[in-house]
């Protein structure tokens, strides 16, 4: 270019354009990263046009429920005797595809939150499931006559009252200790129950005894009846947008419009955490915990910090389940919020289950890891089938750090029902046993295409830093070719 220029021009040439690339190259190695982080930090607030929006909107990875059912296979013996244990067979799994909808979203700009209803829609997946949910026979305890007799325990007259109409009318209204039922019909059809329907005819005609029994709102039982595609039953969730700070994304604020439940003391009734679906990206590595809200559970549940964690190529982080969210005081002096009884006769629960009665329409009602992972002996030794194990039954989650995109999320619980004749005649004998009758899985995991969408994503920051050393080195070189020929070839 300026072959014919004098040697003076040449060496100022060549060191001026030497410089100028290496300068290039440091304004390229600081400024990029900075602009690359501005530019993601955009994309991952809550807010129309963002790409966390649209996928909190249409979330791209198939989220799958799978249903575990504990059939109580010696039921037909006599329960009454000395020693007799309820023994149980896992049936299962019934896998269904889960999809989440939002709806009547409301975006309140003056503390950067948005209001929203879910709903959760179910496919059934026969070939990812096993057993047969249309004809699979389930026996397990009578939930409704279960829920009677905790719910009218304090009130004998009542109770007493009760327990009349089922001994006069247990033929005639098919009324039993136990359900014998197909597993869809226990799951989401529905089992119809003519003791629920006359309990409820009753209430309606004796307004006052809606505020002494409480029923489920409909005349058919089962554990997901009237859930599938309910816009309601979860309740309205109200979380922060991330637009005030990137912490705040995700974040729970109001559940049902209130700030803390009403089923639980203290901080047991908080509503914090995630909603589960959003994380604030630049999670630190020495974080201890991560706690999730649940509507399930009508609760917050903190996971503790168990390492680095990797998928596809992705690198993460996972927080697992450990004993501490249904210690119930035991252990951990700031759960015994979590008994529900008067407070002087607490602890009421062995470690290991939590008490949700309150929270699911008065039935006593617990919930636990599956097959009473990590709970006190007492609870698996009552019963014959629990075979716990880490890999099958513990509740996981993995973060990706910068993002706070969900890896893999392995979120699990069972549902047990506290046995005990509750002053019912025709519960007379009945084992007192904490009885497993359900636990679920759901689970989540990025895909290989969303994986190779991320790396990109990740490394995006460090290719101007990449391109900036490369300059840089050629800007050295350069430099330092022009200066020795303008020592040694460019002389005047």
């Amino acid at each position: 270019m300026c072959c014919r220029c004098s040697n003076k021009a040449k060496r100022w040439w060549s060191l001026g354009l030497s410089a100028l690339i290496c300068l290039f190259a440091i304004a390229l190695g600081i400024a990029w990263p900075l602009r690359v982080d501005s530019a993601i930090k955009k994309q991952f607030v809550l807010q129309p046009g963002t790409e966390i929006y649209d996928s909190w909107l249409a979330p791209p990875v198939d989220t799958h429920l799978e249903l575990y059912l504990w059939n109580w296979t010696n039921a037909e013996e006599d329960y009454t005797l000395a020693g007799y244990k309820p023994s149980l067979e896992q049936l299962g799994p019934y896998t269904f595809r889960e999809i989440h909808e939002r709806s009547n979203v409301s975006w309140h700009d003056e503390d950067f939150s948005v209001t929203y209803y879910q709903k959760r829609i179910w496919h059934y997946e026969p070939q990812l499931s096993r057993g047969d949910l249309e004809n699979d026979i389930v026996v397990t305890i009578n939930p409704i006559l279960l829920t009677i007799g905790f719910t009218l325990k304090d009130n004998p007259f009542l109770l007493g009252f009760i327990d009349l109409i089922i001994n006069e009318n247990k033929e005639e209204m098919d009324i039993s200790p136990l359900y014998k039922v197909t597993a869809k019909d226990i799951l989401f059809e529905g089992y119809d129950d003519k003791l629920l329907k006359n309990l409820l005819d009753v209430v309606a005609s004796n307004p006052g005894l809606a505020d002494q029994i409480d029923l489920p709102p409909f005349d058919r039982f089962g554990w997901f009846y009237g859930r599938n595609e309910s816009e309601l039953y979860d309740g309205n969730f109200t979380i922060g947008t991330g637009v005030d700070a990137l912490d705040n994304l995700g974040m729970m604020r109001l559940w049902n419009g209130l700030d803390r439940t009403p089923y639980y003391r203290d901080e047991c009734g908080r509503v914090v955490g995630s909603s589960g679906e959003l994380w604030p990206p630049y999670q630190e590595p020495e974080r201890p915990n991560v706690t999730v809200f649940s509507s399930d559970i009508c609760s917050a549940m903190t996971l503790e910090f168990d390492g680095a964690f990797s998928l596809h190529g992705v690198d993460g982080f996972k927080w697992k389940g450990n004993d501490k969210p249904f210690d119930n005081g035991h252990n951990y002096a700031e759960t015994s919020c979590q008994c529900t009884a008067v407070e002087e006769e607490c602890p009421v629960l062995a470690p290991g289950t939590m008490d949700v009665s309150s929270c699911k329409l008065g039935a006593p009602a617990t919930v636990s890891y599956p097959h009473y992972y990590l709970a006190h002996p007492s609870y698996r030794e009552a019963v014959e089938g629990m075979t716990p194990s880490k890999a099958d039954h513990e509740f996981m989650m993995a973060l990706e750090p910068t993002t706070g995109i969900p890896l893999a999320v392995k979120a699990q619980l069972q549902v047990n029902l506290d046995v005990k004749q509750y002053g019912l005649t025709i519960f007379q004998g009945i084992p007192n046993v904490m009885l497993p009758v359900l636990w679920f899985r759901q689970t989540a995991q990025l895909t290989e295409e969303l994986a190779s969408d991320l790396k990109l994503l990740l490394i995006l920051p460090n290719i101007g830093v990449y391109v900036a050393i490369a300059l840089g080195v050629v800007g050295v070189v350069g430099f330092a070719v022009s200066l020795y020929c303008s020592l040694k070839v460019w002389k005047d």
